[in-house]
């Protein structure tokens, strides 16, 4: 659980926007399939980018519960921190 949060967190700030984004682009097939050939990246829901003023300052990875739940835990964290 704490890989997989770390690895969504990471994935959230690499690809500067959700980490349920890019799960949804491999569930779609197609050309994003291509993101199974990224390394070391977490494409699983529950990791959220922090901005403040437009800027990423930092990501929040939440794993240890159904990937919706874990997003639902990470948008609480973002409530609470900007």
């Amino acid at each position: 659980s704490i890989a997989a949060s770390e690895g969504k967190a990471r994935t959230a700030l690499t690809f500067k926007r959700p980490s349920k984004a890019l799960d949804d682009a491999i569930a779609a097939g197609g050309a994003g399939l291509r993101l199974l050939a990224v390394k070391d990246i977490t494409p699983l829901e529950g990791g959220i980018p922090l901005l403040v003023d437009g800027k990423i300052i930092g990501a929040i990875g939440v794993s240890g519960m159904h990937s919706t739940q874990d997003a639902q835990v990470a948008r609480a964290g973002l409530v609470v921190l900007v």
